[in-house]
């Protein structure tokens, strides 16, 4: 008797997964389930990073997007080896349901273990979900005690088609800022450069900084210039310092950074008509016209069909001869970090090497990107000329490129240089930056 019905147990296990295999698409949660799954927003994520329990998924945001079908889109990381089936919970005011979520990893990952990957859970119906969560397996409460739910985004402006008046003209990307970034000066002048070409808001993805760095970052922040987006990636992986695996080991690309900048896009797509993708240390600085506004004006006219504006990269060595520094400028020396005013020497690009290009997008058109280019979108992508906009970038030389000699003076950014030292100066003021014992090293 007892044999007897320990294989009746063994068969009803095997049958009920079975049928559980069966599931294609919608997979409502029975009664008995919903009993024990708290109630949407009671336990919401507070976590920016969350991980699936026993699994190598971690979730980041989530997204409405109604764009190509009607999905909830979470942007998030995963193991690219990684073979669990993934679920989404999707919680509505009275009820949910659960449906089998597709997984999509971001083609460039540059061979890291982990990638950043796209969650997409298709509705079923007609209702728009509050809240989300992803599970694996074939129930919600086995996948640990607690189930962290996240509040789905974009959601009024995907279900009002009459808002299309953006709050912002631009808004500027900076993926990532780690190592205890101290750059003061060049980061106060970054902002300040900004803010002269159009800029209206700044989003930054934060790891760690110095506390001087983050007295600047509270003071933009209180003129509502600045928003930081804090990035605890460390906490979760082992990341890299580079982008080439195995040469720069890690667990996944640079600090995380694609998985930011594809967040970025999405937090603001609907509240700016641009954004700009591009690191601290570099500037998208028109050369045919004074602002970003004017440039891209041209530029659409000229590119009705173009939603991705990809511009060279060209590098400002700061490790190479400077300019004599400004009576002005002087007064900056307490200030750490460098003073790009000082550098006018452009290295000479070569046409056989990867040029690693920035970009001013319509964040609605991209469904997808990497560093240097769209990976998927709407529209055309197409490349500026020199003669109308530049990246200049500030930062050290290779050992290969120090020869002054494939160098040739370029003052593109001295144009703003008045108008960017008072700018600076006021700053340094507000702060009370000149006066050494308000330094927070």
């Amino acid at each position: 008797m007892f044999i007897f019905l320990v294989v009746l147990v063994i068969y009803s296990t095997i049958y009920r997964k079975k049928e559980l295999l069966k599931i294609v698409s919608a997979v409502p949660v029975d009664s008995t389930t919903l009993a024990q799954i708290p109630s949407c927003g009671i336990h919401a994520s507070v976590d920016i990073i969350t991980p699936v329990p026993n699994s190598k998924v971690f979730l980041f945001t989530a997204y409405l997007d109604f764009r190509r079908n009607r999905i909830v889109r979470i942007i998030g990381i995963t193991h690219r080896k990684t073979s669990k089936k993934l679920f989404c919970l999707l919680c509505f005011s009275n009820d949910s349901y659960s449906i089998a979520a597709e997984i999509q990893v971001h083609t460039d990952h540059f061979d890291f273990p982990y990638a950043t990957t796209d969650l997409l859970c298709n509705l079923i119906d007609q209702r728009i979900p509050r809240f989300i969560l992803v599970y694996h397996g074939f129930d919600p409460i086995e996948s640990g005690p607690l189930l962290p739910f996240l509040k789905i985004k974009n959601q009024e402006v995907q279900l009002n088609a009459l808002l299309r008046t953006f709050q912002y003209e631009f808004v500027v990307c900076i993926s990532t800022m780690f190592g205890h970034y101290n750059n003061v000066l060049q980061f106060i002048q970054m902002i300040e450069m900004y803010r002269i070409l159009g800029a209206q808001k700044v989003i930054i993805y934060k790891t760690n900084c110095s506390p001087l760095v983050m007295k600047v970052l509270s003071y933009y922040q209180k003129l509502d210039i600045i928003e930081i987006i804090p990035w605890p990636i460390t906490k979760y992986l082992n990341v890299s310092l580079g982008w080439n695996f195995p040469v720069h080991p890690g667990e996944i690309h640079y600090h995380g950074q694609l998985v930011t900048l594809n967040d970025c896009i999405y937090r603001n797509m609907y509240r700016t008509r641009y954004v700009c993708l591009n690191d601290i240390d570099e500037i998208i600085i028109p050369v045919a016209h004074q602002n970003w506004h004017d440039m891209m004006e041209s530029l659409r006219k000229q590119n009705p069909e173009a939603n991705i504006f990809q511009f060279d990269h060209h590098l400002f060595p700061i490790d190479m001869s400077t300019e004599n520094s400004s009576s002005e400028s002087k007064a900056w020396n307490s200030v750490p970090g460098i003073n790009i005013l000082q550098y006018s020497y452009r290295k000479i690009s070569k046409r056989h090497v990867f040029n690693p290009v920035k970009m001013i997008i319509n964040p609605r058109a991209v469904i997808k990107t990497s560093v240097h280019s769209a990976l998927e979108y709407f529209g055309k992508q197409i490349q500026v000329s020199m003669g109308v906009g530049m990246l200049c970038h500030y930062r050290n030389s290779t050992e290969l490129h120090r020869e002054k000699d494939i160098s040739v003076k370029d003052k593109v950014l001295w144009k703003y240089k008045e108008k960017l030292t008072n700018r600076v100066n006021h700053v340094i003021d507000e702060l009370g930056l000149l006066d050494r014992q308000e330094h927070l090293r």
